[in-house]
């Protein structure tokens, strides 16, 4: 992918920690999302050669386009985290200048870079002359209040991004009350050639149509893709099928992809997480969701979703 073609995407998959993995990408990536972004990974462990990081960064054939979201405070490190080998097979680079997580604003990650231009600007500048990849920067409109979007679009914009997403919330929102998308509209007169994806509340075709009327090149699709991969399907107004039976066979092979690059023991507890949202707002579910919580093997989960689901297969 190069940044023209950015410019074509309509839907990314957000980034997610604990959710993004390659699994869940493959299955958005199957009903039609356009760009996925992996979990941020550490700059700093990149380079460390951090074997932890490896199962973050695993990608299947057949995914769409995927680019690495990095996050870390130390220009140097992070551009030279860009050309290390493992990162090699990744279509872009993605910098996360929005997590709201106390344990990474502390350490000056994150959304603590909406307080510190200059070292933002510095950070992209860096990685912008260490990589021809595709460029995107992910941030939120402020702290407390909504007044950092256009001066940080410009900032990414001078110092040679592709791309930016931009979280309509601030961090004090973390992720309550609603995106703001009439912010839009002062971020879009200063982002001059970059593609501007909008993040937040996007869940449907509708909520997609309505952001798309102010402007933005797409929509960054996060917590409403969560059990939910089908969503790029309705985004697109595509048909497709999601029945009982399909949320049984979608959790079944996430499951079987999960185990490919992950430990068992590990595999549990991440197909739990996802069980969660795949089973939310169902009827009758709620008994299903706890076995499954206090589940501590597969075939524990397994008995537990076979209970529920068995008038369905």
């Amino acid at each position: 992918m190069n940044a023209t073609q950015l410019k074509q995407v309509r839907t990314v998959l957000a980034p997610m920690a604990g959710y993004t993995d390659a699994a869940f990408r493959l299955l958005c990536s199957q009903h039609g999302c356009d760009l996925t972004v992996t979990e941020m990974v550490s700059s700093k462990a990149l380079v460390m050669g951090n074997s932890n990081t490896l199962r973050l960064l695993k990608v299947f054939d057949g995914s769409a386009p995927c680019f690495v979201q990095i996050f870390g405070h130390e220009p140097q490190v992070m551009a030279d985290s860009v050309q290390t080998e493992q990162l090699s097979r990744f279509d872009g680079i993605d910098v996360n200048m929005g997590c709201p997580v106390r344990k990474i604003v502390s350490n000056g990650e994150g959304s603590a870079l909406l307080e510190n231009l200059p070292l933002a600007g510095r950070i992209v500048s860096s990685l912008r002359k260490a990589t021809d990849k595709p460029l995107t920067v992910k941030f939120r409109v402020g702290v407390d209040k909504p007044d950092k979007g256009a001066d940080f679009a410009r900032m990414c914009r001078d110092n040679g991004a592709d791309g930016i997403t931009v979280h309509l919330r601030t961090r004090r929102q973390m992720y309550s009350g609603h995106a703001d998308y009439t912010l839009l509209e002062e971020i879009l007169k200063v982002s001059g050639d970059m593609a501007v994806f909008a993040n937040g509340d996007v869940t449907d075709r509708q909520s997609y149509l309505a952001a798309m009327k102010y402007g933005v090149q797409g929509v960054s699709v996060g917590r409403g893709a969560l059990g939910r991969p089908y969503v790029f399907a309705d985004i697109k107004g595509n048909d497709y099928s999601w029945r009982m039976r399909d949320i049984y066979d979608t959790v079944v092979k996430q499951w079987r992809l999960t185990l490919q690059y992950t430990p068992p023991r590990v595999a549990v507890n991440e197909i739990k997480k996802h069980i969660a949202f795949y089973l939310k707002g169902i009827r009758g579910a709620k008994s299903a969701v706890v076995a499954v919580a206090q589940a501590k093997t597969d075939k524990e989960i397994f008995d537990a979703l076979d209970g529920f689901f068995k008038e369905y297969l």
